[in-house]
């Protein structure tokens, strides 16, 4: 698997988990409000003050987890298993196995295999050994006894942990294998997708000889605005993880329609005669149609769909005055917005046929002249809150 293809993939994989994670999570945080009053006056009847306090703690918990935005993934999935496992230890200490501590134990381990990998839920199987084995001894010993089971014996107890802990190391292999076959699917996805975008991007470089590289730093200045722009309190609905992980692909075919110019034009040193500068500005419109023609066989495809909107926008400026369509503030679709302003700024920051390259303050005072005119005012401020981010970037492309 290459480099590009391996980093794509650690970056979609995130993607996928947060999906699972809020889906699953988020369903308990709903379900559970009737269960949570339930455990509640139940635990009170019986007098488990301790487990109303472990109750109210976990579901504070839960939906801490779900809806901070200072935590890392790996942090809130860690968190968030772990909050199985606890729950189901408590519920089997104080109520026995008449309670919901073998379900809450069960998922544990497979949940951390899907969310955390395949090593996660294997530790997390042997946790759930040591717990039942450890309630089993204590059990047997007469350390721990449960109130409305005097019947229950230790042989029934050692019965049940076995076929828990035979069913639950099913199901946790199987969630290991399944997430190591949906990331071997995942790869060879993006693969086909790599070679698809590269391929109609390189279309564009054939024609261009300063576009390769340009082209690798349009994906790195793409997602490090969108990424900053997502961290906004009033971040677009549409800038969530999917959207990231497209203009990570999508911004590099900006340029595609460039396919249509004329290079007499297009490599042309001096100043453009108006006509030749309308030839230029077509080529958002080629580009769009292009892509538009790529849609009609896979209409579902995101990234193709914010490639359109991206090799057809990305000239038009915030106040309308650019072309080809004259499109104003958030009529612009915001991946295009987003490439707009990274295009200006790599060209100007990289040598070109018809010109010197720019240093970085040169290209900051340009686009914080343009603020509100040509850019996305929102963008530009978060722009300047990581220029020494595209600094790095361009820095290495004049060495």
């Amino acid at each position: 698997m290459s480099h590009q293809i391996r980093s794509a993939l650690d970056n979609t994989l995130p993607v996928w988990r947060m999906q699972i994670f809020r889906k699953l999570f988020g369903t308990l945080a709903i379900t559970c409000v009737p269960v949570y009053f339930t455990s509640v006056y139940l635990c009170i009847q019986l007098g488990l003050y301790s487990m109303v306090v472990l109750d109210t703690i976990s579901y504070a918990i839960l939906v801490y987890i779900l809806q901070s935005k200072t935590m890392s993934s790996t942090h809130r999935y860690a968190l968030g298993c772990s909050l199985a496992y606890l729950i189901g230890n408590a519920f089997l200490y104080t109520v026995g196995p008449a309670g919901a501590g073998f379900m809450w134990l069960f998922a544990f381990a497979p949940l951390s295999a899907i969310l955390l990998g395949k090593r996660a839920g294997y530790f997390a199987l042997g946790l759930n050994v040591v717990s039942l084995v450890t309630i089993g001894v204590m059990f047997q010993l007469d350390l721990l006894r449960w109130a409305g089971l005097v019947d229950f014996s230790a042989i029934i107890w050692w019965v049940l942990t076995v076929n828990f802990l035979a069913t639950n190391a099913m199901v946790t292999m199987s969630s290991g294998y399944l997430t190591n076959k949906l990331i071997e699917s995942l790869g060879a996805s993006l693969s086909s997708r790599q070679a698809t975008i590269f391929g109609l991007a390189k279309l564009a470089e054939y024609r261009d000889n300063e576009t390769g590289a340009h082209l690798l730093r349009m994906r790195q200045y793409a997602e490090l605005l969108a990424t900053e722009r997502q961290k906004d309190r009033d971040a677009p609905i549409e800038l969530d993880d999917d959207f990231i992980a497209d203009i990570n692909l999508s911004a590099i075919l900006h340029d595609i329609g460039k396919v249509g110019v004329a290079d007499s034009i297009l490599l042309k040193p001096g100043k453009l005669t108006a006509e030749e500068f309308e030839q230029i500005k077509s080529h958002p419109v080629i580009g769009g149609q292009v892509i538009e023609s790529l849609i009609k066989y896979a209409p579902s495809c995101g990234f193709l769909k914010m490639g359109k909107d991206i090799a057809a926008g990305h000239h038009e400026k915030w106040d309308g005055s650019g072309y080809p369509k004259g499109l104003k503030g958030e009529d612009i679709p915001l991946s295009a917005r987003i490439v707009a302003l990274v295009d200006v700024y790599d060209a100007l920051t990289t040598p070109r046929c018809y010109k010197r390259p720019f240093s970085h303050f040169e290209a900051r005072e340009l686009i914080l002249d343009g603020k509100g005119k040509h850019f996305d005012p929102k963008l530009v401020t978060c722009f300047l809150r990581i220029e020494d981010k595209f600094e790095a970037i361009s820095s290495i492309a004049e060495e």
